[in-house]
């Protein structure tokens, strides 16, 4: 007896693979779209952004008060940037401390380095923007 043409294909599965691919895919799917469940406890980044927002707002508010006073000045808007920051410790530390109570010493530490980073050069970029517009 010779096998059908559709018989001879080696992507036929035998039934008892069916039920070892679905015991497989099924849980796989259902992961997905449930997701896993959220715990109270568990650290959500947007809420932390949220509750420092206003620490974080307060701390470059000071920095660009700093700057105001001295815009006309011939200082290095880079150095200008900088002392701004540094005259502005009290708050930085505020928010630091914030988050360290939320995420950690390391955590705040990596996160407060990259926020000092970019409100420096950020407010270094205003100092020569507004500079050259007068």
């Amino acid at each position: 007896m010779r096998r059908h043409r559709e018989d001879a294909s080696p992507y036929i599965r035998s039934p008892k693979t069916d039920w070892r691919v679905a015991l497989l895919v099924c849980p796989m799917i259902a992961s997905l779209v449930a997701g896993p469940p959220v715990f109270a406890d568990e650290f959500d980044p947007l809420v932390v952004y949220e509750e420092a927002r206003t620490l974080n707002d307060q701390w470059q508010a000071c920095a660009a008060s700093f700057v105001r006073e001295r815009i006309h000045s011939r200082q290095d808007s880079e150095i200008l940037a900088k002392a701004a920051f540094e005259g502005c410790q009290t708050r930085e530390d505020r928010l630091s401390s914030f988050l360290v109570g939320r995420i950690g010493r390391t955590g705040a530490g990596n996160v407060m380095a990259l926020l000092l980073e970019k409100y420096r050069a950020g407010l270094s970029a205003a100092v020569t923007e507004l500079r050259t517009r007068r």
